[in-house]
Parts: structure tokens; C-alpha cells; sequence
């Protein structure tokens, strides 16, 4: 049950957070984002969780998690919490760095973090890293052991890569470039609007992984996500595809995929399947295919709702499940 709860947080959340993505000019410099990074995007959490507009998204349990590991650390002097650049790289199966912005020196964030972290500071070339551990109960040998939790690695005075558990900070880019940095800037500058800035360098899903053939057809993309309107939603999703007929490709397979994310998320409510399934528009120009979509208040307003109708149906079905459990032991 907790693995059907995830699914339908994360589900709804993505359609309401790819309900809020909007037109993003294209930028040269966004072309030396390197090979290993698949997606990176700036993610403004403040204002994420600041706008009712997308409270489903920050209630989902994947943007829960990144604040809660953001929280683990005391980034800056202020207190607050930053705004994360987030790079996923496909080689790293899973995995993703948060690139955070700090006004910390490395000893300073080092002594911040304390005991409580079990830190381990150490340099590497030029760089300062920042290793975090936790106890660790060995199972063979039933002592108490420290095991690397995640790290931190500054990539500039005022840049950091935070990684946890799983992470992709030894990949070539983060260890010998020093181009993260620069695009954390970049992305950094991003209309105050938006509530997350994002380019595919790589389409991100393996094509053994890809119903909708996507993958396959896509060389990259970027978008915006925002309000076009106090509590309203639009999306324009930009995708460069690999030639003109695998555009139009694209656009009809985007918009099949999208239908049928639908159907699964919302049949049960026809009519507010009808409002979302008339919301979209995909199409395609030369080498380029484009989905749009316009949300106004009032149809993200029943999504909300539908989405916490279903979040408390299916906890109280959890529950319904653990009570029938304990009652047949």
C-alpha cells in the first residue's frame, strides 16, 4: 500500500508540475553541459512551496525528499533553505547531485555540520570535499560501524555538489570540470516567475525503458516551469528532435502518452478528464515538436482536490489493511 501511495503522489504529482512548465529561450551556452548530465534543473523551492498552484507537487513524496536532504545541512549563514540545481546522470543508474549555492568557506560549513554528521573533511586536486557518515550496524559482525552517508564537493567559492548515498560526484564532470559551476549561474537567472528552469542534454529514459519511443526520437529540450496567471498553469514543452518526420513523430507520441496518463490518473472523474484532455495541443515545425498545455485556476483547483481525495483514500485503505492484518495475527 505505501508502494500505491507513492505511485499515485509522484504520478499526479508530475502532471501538475508538467502543467506548469512554460517556453524557455534557448540559450548556445547551454550546449556545454557535459555528457554525463542528462537533465539539469533548477528547482525554486521557496516558490514551489510558496504558491498554492502546485501544493500537490511540493506534498509529493520525491520534492519532500530533496527538501528534507537540503534541510540536513546549514547551506548559509541566514538559515535558509536554497534553491537546488539538480543533475541526473543516466550512467549513475538513479542518482543525482544538487548543486547548491553557499556564502560558506569549506571549514565553516564543516564545522556547522558538527558531530551530528560524523563529517569528514579532506581536499582532493584543488577541491575541498566533505564526506557525511552514519552509524551502520554490521550485520556479521554485529559492531557499530560508520558508512558514507553522502558528500559534499565545492566546486567554486560559492558552488557546492551535494550528494547522497547513491551519488555521481566521482563522475568526470564534477572531479575535472569546472563547468557546473558557470551553469548553476546560468540557470540561477531564470525569470523570477518560474518555479523550475530545465534543459534534457540527453533525452534521460534508456529506450528499453520507453513505451512511447521517445527516446529515440528526441535529442534534447528545455522548459520553464510557471503561472501565466495567479493559480493558472501553462506548458510549453520544447523537444529537438532528430529530423522533421521524427518530429511529427514525436508530437503525435506525446500526445498519445499524455492521454493516456489521463485516463489511468482520472477516469474515474470523467468530467474533469474531459477539461484536461481538451488542455493540450502538440505539434511540430521542421526538426522541432512542442507540446503545450493551459491550465486555468479552476481545472488545477479539482486536480488538487482530486489528488487529496485520493491521497486520503488511500491512506485510509492503508490503514483499513495494517487493522485486518493485526487482527488475523
Amino acid at each position: 500500500m505505501k508502494i500505491l501511495t507513492r505511485f499515485l503522489k509522484s504520478a499526479v504529482a508530475a502532471f501538475v508540475l508538467c502543467a506548469g512548465l512554460a517556453a524557455f529561450a534557448q540559450d548556445e551556452r547551454y550546449s556545454q553541459i557535459p555528457d554525463g548530465a542528462a537533465l539539469v534543473m533548477n528547482l525554486n523551492l521557496n516558490k514551489l512551496y510558496s504558491s498554492p498552484t502546485f501544493k500537490a507537487v511540493a506534498e509529493s513524496g520525491d520534492v519532500l525528499g530533496i527538501r528534507d536532504d537540503l534541510k540536513a545541512i546549514p547551506w548559509n549563514k541566514a538559515g535558509t533553505l536554497p534553491d537546488p540545481v539538480i543533475v541526473y546522470a543516466p550512467e549513475m543508474g538513479e542518482s543525482y547531485a544538487i548543486l547548491v549555492g553557499t556564502d560558506k568557506t569549506p571549514d565553516e560549513l564543516f564545522n556547522d555540520i558538527g558531530k551530528k554528521n560524523h563529517a569528514v573533511s579532506e581536499k582532493k586536486g584543488t577541491r575541498q570535499r566533505i564526506i557525511l557518515k552514519e552509524p551502520h550496524r554490521n550485520r556479521k559482525t554485529n559492531r557499530q560501524e560508520l558508512r558514507n552517508a553522502g558528500e559534499i564537493l565545492f566546486l567554486s567559492p560559492k558552488t557546492v555538489a551535494y550528494g547522497r548515498k547513491k551519488n555521481p560526484l566521482d563522475l568526470a564532470f564534477f572531479s575535472t570540470s569546472p563547468l557546473p559551476a558557470a551553469e548553476f549561474t546560468m540557470i540561477q537567472n531564470a525569470p523570477a516567475e518560474a518555479v523550475a528552469v530545465g534543459i534534457l542534454r540527453r533525452f534521460p529514459v534508456a529506450a528499453a525503458d520507453d513505451p512511447t519511443g521517445l527516446s529515440a526520437l528526441v535529442n534534447s529540450g528545455d522548459f520553464i516551469v510557471s503561472e501565466y496567471e495567479p493559480g493558472a498553469a501553462s506548458l510549453v514543452l520544447n523537444m529537438n528532435c532528430k529530423g522533421e518526420k521524427e518530429a511529427q513523430l514525436a508530437a503525435r507520441r506525446a500526445k498519445s502518452f499524455l492521454q493516456i496518463t489521463l485516463v489511468s490518473l482520472f477516469a474515474l472523474d470523467k468530467n474533469l478528464f474531459k477539461e484536461l484532455n481538451s488542455s493540450y495541443t502538440a505539434t511540430s515545425s521542421g526538426n522541432k515538436a512542442k507540446l503545450e498545455v493551459k491550465l486555468p485556476k479552476a481545472t488545477l483547483d479539482k486536480v488538487r482536490s482530486y489528488y487529496l481525495m485520493e491521497q486520503a483514500l488511500t491512506s485510509a485503505a492503508g490503514i483499513a489493511v495494517d487493522i485486518i492484518g493485526a487482527a488475523i495475527k
